[in-house]
């Protein structure tokens, strides 16, 4: 594996430790909105949960390009 591609791999493997960060902090903001008993049906509830789900959306998708930019490089270098 060069060097560019282990930074990638660094690179990508640094932004899911800030998106996990963010899916966290998220999910946190919609279990206190929950203690505060604000109705699943407000809109600040909704708007918790479009913020969630698109965080969490976003960490599955570089989650996924990251595994496959990883196998990639496994698997090459298993060829040789």
């Amino acid at each position: 594996m060069t060097t560019k591609e282990k930074a990638t791999l660094l690179g990508q493997a640094g932004k899911l430790y800030t998106l996990g960060r963010k899916v966290e902090k998220c999910r946190d903001k919609l279990r206190r909105l929950v203690e505060k008993k604000v109705p699943y049906d407000s809109p600040l509830m909704k708007e918790a949960l479009d913020e969630f789900d698109a965080a969490d959306n976003e960490w599955k998708r570089q989650e996924q390009e990251h595994l496959r930019y990883r196998a990639q490089f496994e698997s090459r270098n298993d060829d040789s």
